[in-house]
């Protein structure tokens, strides 16, 4: 987040990748999921993500490999846009390691 400047949620992008984009969908992203944590929503992404938008960058980052499925659920766009951004997909990793283990188990 830090190689274009300040940490702020705004990495610096691949070609291809507009600026204005990510900060559509991130910035939506963000002041929902604050929005939720000030409301008192318990939340299954770490409400700690809610102090900043580099926080958030972070957070979301971790959540994207580790649970890759509830940030799709949550904020399709901006998995979409992560899928993207680290050019990989954990999701579908995800699915097919299941689908592997229903079938070897089956």
């Amino acid at each position: 987040d830090m190689l274009n400047g300040d940490a702020d949620g705004l990495p610096a992008l691949h070609s291809g990748m507009a600026e204005a984009e990510w900060e559509e969908i991130f910035f939506a992203a963000y002041e929902d999921f604050c929005q939720r944590v000030d409301s008192g929503e318990e939340t299954i992404l770490d409400p700690y993500a809610s102090e900043a938008p580099a926080e958030f960058f972070a957070v979301l980052t971790e959540s994207f490999f580790e649970i890759p499925d509830v940030v799709a659920g949550e904020y399709p766009a901006l998995y979409e846009l992560l899928c993207r951004y680290y050019r990989q997909d954990p999701l579908a990793r995800l699915t097919k390691a299941a689908n592997a283990s229903r079938t070897s188990a089956s």
